[in-house]
């Protein structure tokens, strides 16, 4: 933005400066006192986008003299009302963190507002504090409205139903078994097989629901399911399915990836670990949970299918990111860089360690002469203090937490 005379226009000039470090840190902040809006890596990009555009607007608004009373709240913050009314998070928490942005909005305004070069300070913070309690009320009357309705409808869905006696079913202490049973058509004894499927790219709420249905049907004949699946959305692109199998049942991640490629269906897919019993039902879908929030961290470096027994290790680190990255420095060392080098260094020695120490099994996984790996394990050694000791699962463990949480554990290399 050019210099203005307008004062309003010269605090959006001098708060343009703070924006991205402030949408940040309000991200950041919003997460940690409403715990409620702590979800998943989608759900905190939705976060992100929708107070990015609000801030971008409230800006917008100061710079050009435009009435907030006129204004349409930002897209991505229906969107982002929309996906939680269909978690079933409560609106207050919505309206709590509108009333926590503009509060730290204000207070980012009204600091910078009184190093401005006019005369009437006091008269620009009273405009200013005006100006933003009009926008707040206009975009919280319009997500609020945006709320309900989802929640309307979704309530009003078949999957609201299922959702609801699941919920009980997982976090009542004391459920009714006969009721819940009659009420989803599934039978709690046995053994069960919980999996988390979700759209991994754009599509309309009524294609996604047909993709995961058919998703919920390939998984039904992969495993040989011994009865009807429970098939429970969890919002309009994501599902939770329920598979009653066979007890001793396996799970084999490329199988199921490679029959998923082959249907055509494009969707990511986490597994459980197969539980039986009502504790068994908890347990399955926690662990595909914990795997699912896995792979959305890894993003695009993700295999389309994931299984919790193959990275629970790694899942269950996860909760705690700055001492997963002190454990990964410490193991580590210099192979914590993220660059390509050592990108390179830390994939043939992962291998390198599952395949037995194997030279010859390592180039021929990753396509490389033996000498190219001879050499990188020698400099993973020798330059970066690796020790190749008898017990090596710590140095695995470290490994594999790069591969699936990379930029979060790694430093970058101008550090």
């Amino acid at each position: 933005m050019g210099a203005s005379a307008d004062p309003l226009a010269q605090l959006a000039d001098a708060l343009l400066p703070h924006r991205d470090a402030f949408i940040a840190e309000l991200v950041v902040a919003t997460e940690k006192e409403i715990a409620v809006l702590d979800h998943d890596e989608r759900l905190h990009s939705l976060l992100h986008a929708s107070i990015t555009e609000n801030i971008v607007a409230g800006l917008h608004i100061l710079s050009n003299g435009i009435d907030p009373r006129t204004v349409d709240a930002p897209l991505s913050a229906i969107s982002y009302a929309r996906r939680l009314a269909q978690r079933d998070v409560p609106m207050s928490a919505l309206l709590r963190a509108y009333r926590l942005g503009a509060s730290r909005f204000l207070e980012l305004g009204l600091n910078e507002a009184v190093k401005l070069p006019v005369q009437d300070t006091s008269r620009v913070v009273i405009t200013v504090v005006g100006i933003s309690a009009a926008y707040i009320d206009r975009v919280c009357e319009q997500v609020a409205r945006a709320y309900e309705e989802e929640r309307e409808r979704w309530l009003s869905s078949r999957g609201a139903l299922r959702q609801h006696w699941v919920t009980q079913l997982l976090h009542d202490p004391a459920p009714s078994i006969t009721q819940a049973e009659a009420a989803l058509g599934y039978r709690l004894t046995g053994t069960h097989l919980a999996v988390e499927g979700w759209i991994d790219r754009s599509s309309d709420p009524y294609d996604a629901m047909n993709i995961l249905e058919r998703l919920s049907s390939l998984l039904h004949r992969i495993f040989e399911a011994r009865g009807h699946p429970l098939l429970v959305p969890t919002d309009e692109t994501d599902v939770r399915i329920w598979l009653p199998v066979n007890a001793g049942q396996t799970v084999d991640a490329d199988a199921v990836a490679a029959e998923v490629d082959r249907a055509r269906l494009p969707v990511r897919v986490a597994i459980g670990n197969p539980r039986a019993g009502l504790d068994g039902f908890r347990l399955s879908i926690r662990g595909a949970s914990r795997a699912k929030a896995l792979a959305l961290v890894a993003g695009e470096a993700a295999p389309r299918v994931v299984s919790f027994a193959e990275v629970a290790p790694v899942a269950l680190l996860a909760d705690e990111p700055a001492d997963l990255a002190d454990f990964v420095a410490d193991t580590l060392g210099g192979l914590v860089v993220d660059d390509p080098w050592r990108q390179s260094l830390r994939g043939t020695l992962e291998v390198f360690l599952a395949t037995n120490r194997s030279y010859a099994a390592t180039a021929d996984q990753l396509t490389v002469h033996r000498n190219t790996v001879h050499y990188r394990i020698q400099q993973a050694v020798e330059k970066h203090g690796i020790l190749l000791e008898d017990n090596t699962f710590r140095l695995q463990l470290a490994l594999a937490v790069c591969r699936w949480h990379g930029a979060t554990v790694l430093r970058r290399a101008s550090e």
